[in-house]
């Protein structure tokens, strides 16, 4: 498995960010992200994920425990590649449907972790001056 921080962001900003809000209603998956120093915020949404989960700072901290170095700290979104969650996801749809259009993310802010497979879909991404 490697982590990348996702291609679709233009800007990648460090740490000094919570999770704002999160929603998820009607097939809709909905997180804010806010930096505390930065007057800023995101709104990223999923739509239709075929799995989410979200993760305190224990687990965000035993998952970047497989790394050398802090992967997590140059941003808030990071797409995961070749992870068991996408090979779960495979297996549960009983591999009828094509392994290589699942994507896994990852958004991180400093206390939480919420990870995201979508299936031919990538999230979509507003900034927020506040």
């Amino acid at each position: 498995m490697h982590v990348e921080p996702w291609k679709g962001l233009k800007e990648h900003l460090g740490q000094n960010r919570f999770l704002a809000n999160l929603s998820y209603s009607y097939g809709l998956l909905t997180i804010q992200i806010e930096y505390r120093k930065l007057d800023s915020s995101y709104v990223v949404m999923f739509r239709s994920p075929t799995l989410f989960r979200v993760m305190d700072e224990g687990d965000l901290l035993r998952f970047q425990s497989q790394f050398e170095g802090p992967v997590f700290a140059s941003s808030f979104i990071f797409e995961l590649f070749d992870t068991e969650l996408i090979n779960f996801c495979y297996e549960e749809r009983d591999r009828s449907m094509d392994k290589e259009k699942y994507c896994h993310f990852a958004v991180v802010s400093d206390d939480d972790f919420v990870e995201i497979v979508t299936y031919d879909d990538e999230p979509t991404i507003t900034a927020i001056d506040l």
